[in-house]
């Protein structure tokens, strides 16, 4: 894979952003907007191209400002390192005891104002039911008694879902990197290796490629029902030690400058047995007619369906999404689907199928994490990486992810 190079934004890509979400604040009467960044996805960098964790107040007319919980943030741009950075917002405040959030929203002239606010909610999976702290959102409307809030989370978010070009190079990026940490997994696997080991192989070369690894489900061993981190991160005893016969999982979370690429690690240790093979294939089914179905004017329904036919047909059973929005993660196909047809899982306390949570026409720019998962009773493979739709049709950004790999 060709190395890109370090990407960054440029003002250029700021004002389009704010031409953008100033439009949406025009179509929704609004007067600003307050976005947190205290969720998983920190939302107010897509606004200030920073990683603080705090507040950011777009007026419709007028600067921005974003609000920072710590100096030890604000002290940042004033040392060697921080002035090498362009910054998109001029004016940063310390918040705290002495400053809060509903003084600087007063102090821009919106204490009266309609105010549209992102993470009182969230499509994200992690963040439904709000990011901004109770009482941090309790002291903002006790304060601001005259002012009128609404959320506006979700239309926000879909608003970040078409990359422009710059920020389709940063996902290019993002998923050199994945890839490269894929190639370190494949590499460090094999009998007698921990669990922890290939983790951390992956977790080596995400950091050294100049990345963001944010740990995600991972699972081993010749049966994978659970996916989520690994026991042996919260209750310790090591990870497992893989032996011949074993299989290997791990979603991967890759960022690079905030933008989130996924890769499916799928690893067989020894020759993969019958049932690993056939779900090999119907997952690659999968995965192959959602690329070949993948193009502009494509709704997300009619993507969904193409890529769960090859599983339903096979009789197998689906554990997370078959395919999600990417940066931001906020759309998922269904899942837990078929799990009532399964007899070796019969008596155990099955979950309940979660649907296609909306839908959209796909446009250029929009990227997905393809991640087909195949199983039968309680064996499972997981195949896939980000795909990008293009003006005519999908790009693949992973290649060796798009298949298990057998050590």
């Amino acid at each position: 894979m060709v190395d890109t190079g370090f990407p960054t934004l440029t003002l250029a890509e700021r004002d389009r952003r704010y031409r953008a979400l100033r439009a949406l604040m025009d179509e929704l009467g609004l007067d600003a907007l307050l976005v947190a960044g205290t969720g998983r996805d920190q939302l107010d960098r897509y606004l200030t191209n920073e990683g603080t964790r705090g507040l950011c107040l777009l007026p419709r007319d007028g600067e921005p400002v974003t609000m920072v919980p710590t100096g030890n943030t604000t002290l940042g741009r004033h040392d060697v390192p921080g002035r090498a950075y362009e910054r998109w917002v001029a004016d940063q405040r310390l918040t705290g005891r002495a400053l809060g959030p509903a003084d600087v929203i007063a102090e821009k002239g919106l204490a009266s104002a309609r105010i549209g606010v992102v993470g009182l909610s969230s499509r994200a999976p992690a963040s439904v039911a709000g990011t901004i702290p109770y009482n941090t959102w309790k002291r903002i409307l006790d304060a601001l008694p005259g002012a009128e809030f609404t959320d506006v989370s979700g239309r926000f978010e879909m608003v970040m879902v078409v990359h422009s070009a710059e920020e389709i190079a940063m996902l290019r990026k993002s998923a050199e990197i994945g890839e490269h940490a894929t190639a370190a997994m494949v590499a460090a696997a094999g009998p007698g290796v921990r669990e922890s080991e290939i983790v951390a192989a992956g977790m080596h070369e995400v950091t050294r490629r100049g990345g963001l690894w944010i740990t995600g489900p991972q699972r081993s061993g010749p049966e994978r029902l659970g996916w989520s981190g690994a026991d042996w991160i919260w209750m310790g005893g090591g990870g497992r030690v893989l032996d011949k016969g074993d299989a290997f999982g791990a979603e991967l979370f890759t960022l690079y400058g905030g933008f989130e690429t996924q890769q499916q690690v799928d690893l067989f240790i020894g020759e993969p047995d019958a049932d690993h093979l056939f779900l090999h294939e119907v997952a690659e089914a999968s995965y192959r007619a959602g690329v070949a179905a993948l193009r502009p004017g494509v709704t997300f329904a009619e993507l969904c369906a193409v890529m769960e036919a090859p599983l339903r047909e096979a009789g197998c059973w689906n554990m997370g999404p078959l395919v999600q929005t990417v940066s931001p993660v906020i759309y998922n196909s269904a899942t837990h689907v078929g799990l009532d047809t399964q007899p070796g899982l019969a008596g155990l306390p099955l979950p309940p199928t979660t649907p296609r949570d909306g839908d959209f026409v796909i446009a250029p720019g929009v990227a997905f994490a393809f991640e087909p998962n195949a199983c039968r009773d309680r064996k499972r493979v997981c195949l896939g990486g980000t795909v990008l739709v293009t003006d005519d049709g999908a790009e693949e950004l992973n290649s060796l992810c798009n298949r298990l790999n057998v050590v």
